[in-house]
């Protein structure tokens, strides 16, 4: 360890005492912080691979297992992944560059450096092929010359770093024996300094995201700095130290999870969250002994993949998954291969189904391609969803995903309503631990069907509740608005919540109670949601509002199409593939309404971007209002939903059915008015 004025015999030289005696108190301070990390256990089990390379998720056996496999179960794998690590090679590592006009100074172009490096080795392993092993050492070459992992107090403290340590780690075991001394010292050196500022810095509490156990930053960096000290753990005496904190980390991490398995910053970040977290647990297991794959959150967080992906048929590169939060319509990192290895230790037929449709419709994001062939099982047979219910509650996070069917084609709805990082994270923690990618959206619905998205979420925006399908009061949205990155301090102790949730092969219902997620200055005493899913095309939302006084009063709705039209009360919107009909039924005494484009924020604080909204808006201390939505493919009769009478403001006909609603419960029922 560099800092030695703790030990005796240190000479204080010619500085000043008392200045002295600070910095001394400071650095004893610091090297106190960084001995809790010393773990006796951790140091124990990492010195019985002494000496033996390759030893991170591949020893020799193993390696020759995987040869083999390679023509038979894992050919089609292998193909995949082959096209991938020979562009690696022609292409070669990326010249360095300051700027890359989108990351800032978090130069986040080098994540994909440190992703290429495994691929490389790997494919240096199973081959033997010096093309390989020679693009993997001027890949890691490249990486170690270029003169910042990040810009300012971001070098070497992000996500540039930690993916860059994971794949210099990871060519410095696998291809140990075959690389140079002088490229082997260099990578060993470059890791020894990048590794030891990144520990700094999370021990002594530099790092920002060094608490933040719910978020993606902190996953992806001490994983790095894990594989780091586990590729030097035989080399470095103070390796131990990196993978020890990275224990205390995940430990911490695993604990603040939920149990259903879903994640507060959407499917895009879900995978690149779980990549990372499962990359780690996966050596804690072999390399510590540690298993961390006995949560609830674990068991259950394959359905979070499975539920808030589009019905199967639609799925292009850039359209296959429900985009709430931060999160991209197409898909980041995988999933196959996350689905894969859940699938084998789960022995989860159905993640092992998704990952093979994802792979078969050309949709993953090669993140980390080379993990297909670690975590394929062919034992784990592909079960398709048919089985599963068309409805999911993930009800610690507040989602409710429910569809009409499996058939591939069906109808899709997602809604919300829920704390910020979900009911247990926000119970236990006093403070943020990880949601900047969070929108203010309680009671916000999306809506996907015949084909193509009917209402729609904002995207990766700056966080505004006028961006989502919920209320306004007095113009103003819900607690935690107003920023790029979710203002958790004013939301730390908000509990938005699902009422119920309820499921027939007719109708699904859930209500929310969005009230506790607004400030308290805006008087809203009730702010209750009643959806209402009469599968497969009709959808009735039934808003139940009341304030302290007469305020103004606007919900928002943003479809996906900016076709509008008027017929009477009902508005028709016509997509590419599917027309939508909204119409209000009950509430519209006094209601003023609005279709047309708004200004809002972009990722960047852009002003120039503007969403297609629908805004009803009304002056009022009490409002119940019911709007109706039916759809159809373009061309297609849409369903007709209208009063059961005048008067009947919870009761509605939609076709035959009469569809009955109890306002102070949230409680509906289907009834035929056909007669027997």
């Amino acid at each position: 360890m560099p800092l030695t004025p703790c030990q005796p015999g240190f000479s204080r030289g010619s500085l000043g005492v008392a200045l002295l005696s600070l910095w001394v108190v400071a650095v004893c301070s610091a090297a106190d912080a960084w001995e809790k990390y010393r773990v006796p256990g951790i140091a124990q089990a990492l010195a019985k691979q002494r000496g033996v390379h390759p030893r991170l998720y591949l020893d020799a056996g193993q390696v020759g297992e995987l040869r083999r496999n390679l023509g038979t179960t894992h050919s089609n794998l292998w193909l995949d992944f082959k096209v991938l690590a020979d562009r690696a090679v022609s292409q070669g590592p990326p010249a360095y560059r300051e700027r890359d006009n989108s990351s800032g100074d978090e130069q986040l172009w080098q994540r994909e450096v440190g992703n290429a490096l495994p691929s490389l080795a790997l494919a240096w392993l199973l081959t033997r092929d010096q093309r390989y092993l020679e693009s993997a050492r001027r890949w890691s070459l490249a990486s170690c010359r270029y003169p910042t992992w990040g810009l300012g107090r971001i070098d070497g403290m992000d996500l540039a770093t930690g993916h860059q340590l994971y794949g210099l780690g990871l060519v410095y075991d696998w291809c140990h024996a075959d690389l140079d001394e002088a490229t082997r010292r260099t990578i060993r050196e470059m890791l020894v300094r990048r590794s030891t500022a990144m520990f700094e810095a999370a021990a002594t509490g530099k790092a920002w995201w060094r608490q933040s156990y719910l978020q993606n930053h902190l996953w992806v960096n001490v994983c790095g700095l894990a594989v780091s000290g586990m590729a030097l753990a035989d080399e470095v005496p103070d390796a131990p130290l990196w993978v020890g904190l990275a224990q205390e980390k995940f430990q911490l991490t695993m604990a603040a999870l939920g149990s259903d398995g879903a994640s507060h910053e959407g499917v895009g970040y879900w995978e690149y969250g779980v990549e990372y977290l499962l990359k780690y647990m996966s050596l804690a297991r072999s390399q510590l002994g540690h298993d961390f794959y006995g949560s609830a959150w674990w068991r259950n967080t394959a359905l979070y993949a499975q539920y808030l992906a589009l019905p199967r048929q639609a799925w292009t590169r850039n359209l296959s998954v429900v985009d709430i939060a931060d999160c991209p319509r197409g898909h980041w990192y995988g999933p196959d291969y996350l689905l894969r290895g859940l699938a084998h230790e789960y022995r989860d037929g159905h993640a092992q189904w998704l990952a093979q449709q994802v792979q078969e419709a050309r949709v993953a994001a090669p993140g980390a391609p080379w993990l297909n062939l670690l975590w394929y099982d062919p034992r784990v047979k592909p079960q398709p969803p048919g089985d599963l219910p068309t409805l999911r509650h993930f009800d610690d996070m507040g989602i409710v995903a429910a569809r009409s069917d499996w058939s591939g084609r069906e109808s899709l709805l997602v809604f919300k309503c829920g704390p910020y990082l979900g009911h247990q994270a926000v119970s236990n923690f006093t403070y943020d631990a990880g949601g900047g990618h969070v929108h203010p959206d309680a009671n916000h619905l999306v809506l996907f069907g015949a084909g193509e998205w009917l209402l729609r979420d904002d995207g990766y925006r700056a966080k505004w509740s006028g961006q989502h399908n919920t209320l306004l009061v007095d113009g103003q949205g819900q607690l935690g608005e107003g920023a790029q990155w979710f203002q958790a301090k004013q939301a730390i102790k908000a509990f938005p919540r699902i009422l119920r949730c309820a499921s027939t092969p007719e109708l699904d219902q859930m209500s929310g109670d969005a009230g506790d997620a607004y400030p308290a200055s805006l008087g809203l005493r009730r702010y209750q949601r009643h959806v209402l899913f009469l599968k497969p095309d009709v959808l009735l939302v039934c808003d139940d509002i009341v304030t302290d006084r007469p305020r103004a009063l606007e919900l928002r709705f943003h479809p996906e199409s900016r076709a509008l039209s008027r017929s009477g009360a009902a508005s028709l919107l016509h997509g590419t593939q599917a027309s939508l009909r909204l119409e209000p039924l009950v509430g519209t005494n006094g209601v003023e309404f609005f279709a047309d484009d708004i200004a809002i924020e972009g990722r960047h604080g852009e002003q120039n971007v503007k969403m297609f909204t629908v805004r009803m808006a009304k002056q009022a201390a009490a409002w119940r209002s019911v709007l109706a939505f039916s759809w159809a493919g373009r061309g297609q009769p849409l369903p007709t939903v209208s009063l059961a009478s005048p008067d009947a403001t919870g009761q509605f006909r939609v076709g035959q059915r009469l569809v009955t609603l109890d306002w102070d419960t949230g409680q509906a029922r289907v009834d035929s008015l056909l007669k027997p």
